[in-house]
């Protein structure tokens, strides 16, 4: 079964990336907005995707592989163009939801991730890749 690593903010992340990248294992990464007490996220596209998202971790994630899951932060720091580090290299998102593979060029963003079928080809995709690259598994 996967490994999930929730990490809140740039900084968590790119910590969990060093402590990771010696290894050079399977990683995903999916980004989400800030959630409240509730467990209920400001962003309605990644409330929607959430279940779908989870179903797919479930039934498609290698097993030995590790699962960010990125909260960026609140509305308005998402908001703002100039200073996200998310919006810029290496991870360039333009939106969330947002599901990549760490060192892949496998990508999902909002409502793509609706779409079990393309949740399954990207997971697919990932194991494939990992097992061409140099990639190895993570546990």
């Amino acid at each position: 079964m996967p490994e999930y690593v929730p990490l809140k903010g740039y900084e968590q992340l790119m910590a969990a990336l060093k402590v990771h990248e010696q290894k050079n294992c399977l990683i995903y990464m999916y980004f989400f907005g800030e959630k409240d007490s509730k467990g209920q996220s400001w962003c309605p596209d990644c409330v929607a995707v959430e279940q779908t998202v989870d179903t797919a971790f479930r039934e498609n994630a290698h097993s030995d592989s590790l699962i960010y899951t990125v909260d960026v932060g609140n509305r308005d720091a998402w908001k703002d163009m100039t200073n996200n580090k998310f919006r810029q290299d290496p991870f360039k998102l333009t939106q969330i939801p947002s599901l990549l593979r760490w060192n892949g060029s496998e990508r999902l963003e909002g409502d793509q991730l609706l779409k079990p079928s393309l949740l399954e080809l990207f997971f697919t995709e990932a194991k494939l890749q990992s097992s061409i690259d140099t990639t190895v598994p993570c546990k």
